[in-house]
């Protein structure tokens, strides 16, 4: 275990990639097989960080998989025997280490604490289990996570051995992980898929249950005041989302459109049913204020799907 944790934290043996190519032009072609990091132009999977002739900080960044665990190539290039080579490591990150640290830290300390406090009451032995469990808990956690990010490093291996031309040892080959097929369905269309089925089925269920049947007075939201329209809503509502799921999974370009439509239905019903409410009272400030939040965030939804656009085709295609 002891031997794992120093591996965690020193990250994997030095690699080491071989450019094709002069100093200048090895950075400019990896640079051109990477991208800076930003959420709304990364639509599929791709390689994220800097690249200099001092520096290269890069990590993989998969839509809709989010995992602060994930190894980070650091290394830079160097010249040896008329060749540019590209060192560096795999590992976590700092803040990923840090984090690390202080937790297994406070374990520690809740352990030796309650010890020592045992020495005076016994009953107090019982906290001692406790820093156990967090710290096992901790170890499991990382673990986890880096278990589900074990094909970055490879990955990003290849990645960097394409932009240089750097070649491939045998070794190197059997780490690899094996290629999807071109018209592979991306994760996150599978995601989304099983979110709008999800909201899809509980919209039906809503309306079975009678949601929006309760008494009805003026002062209400719009499923008091209008029950029966709003539970004709909500299965209309189920409808498009089935058939958006239907549509995003078949990768249809109207199923992209209906995203927005979806997004602006949702946001439009949340305003209207705000500002028309008489019975906010004092809470009708806060109110305004959630309800500015929810176009932000709304808007940062739609720009996420926006970029999502280059998964989807027309019908016929």
């Amino acid at each position: 275990m002891f031997r794992w944790i120093k591996s965690l934290w020193s990250g994997s043996e030095p690699v080491a990639f071989v450019s094709a190519y002069g100093l200048a032009e090895s950075v400019a072609r990896l640079k051109a097989a990477t991208t800076s990091w930003s959420l709304f132009r990364v639509a599929e999977q791709a390689a994220v960080g800097r690249v200099s002739e001092t520096r290269v900080s890069l990590r993989r960044v998969v839509p809709m998989f989010g995992n602060a665990f994930k190894p980070v190539f650091t290394g830079r290039f160097s010249q040896a025997n008329g060749q540019v080579v590209l060192t560096g490591r795999f590992g976590l990150s700092w803040f990923v280490k840090l984090f690390i640290a202080y937790w297994l830290g406070f374990c520690v300390l809740i352990v030796l604490l309650s010890l020592l406090a045992a020495a005076q009451k016994p009953a107090a032995a019982g906290m001692s289990l406790a820093g156990i469990g967090m710290f096992a808990l901790g170890l499991g956690m990382t673990r986890l996570f880096a278990w589900l990010s074990r094909g970055d490093a490879p990955w990003l291996s290849e990645v960097i051995r394409t932009a240089l031309h750097a070649p491939l040892s045998p070794e190197a080959a059997l780490a690899l992980p094996a290629s999807p097929p071109s018209d592979a369905r991306p994760r996150f269309i599978l995601i989304v898929t099983g979110v709008f089925c999800l909201f899809g089925v509980m919209s039906f269920v809503c309306a079975l249950l009678g949601m929006g049947a309760g008494s009805v007075y003026a002062g209400g939201g719009l499923i008091e005041r209008y029950p029966q329209a709003v539970r004709v809503g909500i299965v209309v509502n189920g409808v498009m989302l089935l058939a958006c799921a239907y549509g995003i999974y078949r990768r249809y370009l109207f199923a992209w459109w209906a995203g927005f439509v979806v997004l602006l239905l949702g946001q439009a019903y949340s305003v209207v049913d705000l500002f028309t409410r008489g019975d906010l009272g004092n809470a009708r400030i806060p109110g305004t204020i959630f309800g500015v939040m929810s176009v932000i965030v709304v808007g940062f939804w739609g720009c996420w799907w926006h970029v999502q656009r280059v998964h989807f085709r027309r019908w016929k295609s």
